[in-house]
């Protein structure tokens, strides 16, 4: 969590500290700095590489996180970084990319500042077992961190779950008072716009009934699923995707009240594990996971909800 990195380091814990607070990793000193690593594909500056670069010249190339972080956050970025690119590339035997698919290096060498950093904790890295682990990070966690398989992915041991917070969380309120990475512009915010309403993500009263009715009829009929899939784009099932009326028409058949219009709309959560439990609409209760999975299938544009902890603004 970069961001959660700076504000530990802004409450004065060092980079080990920072460390040992996301990863079940030990802070290993005097790791072969002689490896090289093969660097290839295409960054998001157009830059093209195959390039061979030792592994302590590859950090210097890191483009993560900015410089004008604390130095203790940027110790910490730097010691990710290179576990990451030694267990990505297996001690320099398979080649690493230069994209966010991987970690994001330029051809320039980065500033005065970061090259500090990396000079610092030359030869540094974490380690599981004896080996480097493939340190993932992101900007923004939002308070709490998952393990690997939390999220769907292979379940990893250096994985944690932790509420990122220098304090309690009970709600919405702590979390913005006391999470480390409160900060981050991305901290609380819609994600996914579309051109009308000023490029944000707001939706009509009409547009969440049809999203509550969606939800109603994949419940009631499992099948219907391969038709509710958003409106505005190709159906990945290669069948027709049924309007909102479609919809409708559909839950009466069925013997189910649809909604036409939705006036209010709470959410009820789990503050210590960072998930969202419940969403009542108009007095009908949702579980949390199944709204944010119907939702990001049928919510228009790029609309969607990220993340397991949400909340839903009326305006």
């Amino acid at each position: 969590n970069q961001f959660g990195a700076k504000g530990r380091a802004e409450t004065g814990q060092n980079y080990t500290q920072i460390l040992n607070a996301y990863y079940n990793a030990d802070v290993t000193s005097g790791y072969n700095t002689g490896i090289t690593i093969n660097v290839s594909g295409k960054n998001e500056f157009g830059q093209s590489f195959n390039d061979n670069w030792n592994i302590e010249d590859y950090v210097k190339h890191i483009y993560e996180m900015p410089t004008d972080f604390p130095t203790e956050a940027l110790k910490a970025q730097a010691i990710a970084a290179r576990s990451y690119a030694l267990s990505y590339t297996n001690n320099g035997t398979k080649s690493i990319c230069p994209s966010q698919s991987c970690q994001v290096v330029k051809r320039e060498i980065n500033n005065g500042t970061w090259q500090t950093v990396v000079e610092a904790t030359k030869g540094k890295v974490l380690t599981n077992g004896g080996n480097p682990i493939t340190a993932w990070f992101s900007s923004t966690h939002g308070g709490y961190a998952y393990t690997s398989g939390d999220i769907g992915w292979s379940n990893k041991p250096w994985t944690k779950r932790l509420v990122d917070a220098n304090g309690g969380i009970g709600n919405f309120s702590d979390l913005f008072n006391n999470a480390y990475d409160k900060s981050s512009p991305t901290f609380y915010c819609d994600w996914g716009s579309r051109t009308q309403y000023n490029k944000t993500a707001w939706l009509k009263p009409e547009e969440v009934a049809d999203i509550a009715n969606v939800m109603l009829l994949a419940k009631a009929d499992g099948s219907t699923q391969r038709h509710l899939s958003q409106p505005d784009k190709p159906n990945p099932d290669g069948v027709d995707t049924w309007d909102e009326n479609k919809v409708k028409n559909e839950l009466l058949s069925r013997g189910i009240t649809p909604f036409n219009s939705v006036s209010n709309v709470s959410i009820g959560a789990d503050f210590g594990s960072g998930r969202t439990t419940t969403v009542t609409i108009d007095g009908r209760s949702f579980d949390g996971q199944d709204f944010k999975s119907y939702f990001n299938l049928r919510a228009p544009s790029n609309i969607q909800i990220v993340g397991p902890l949400f909340n839903i603004e009326k305006r």
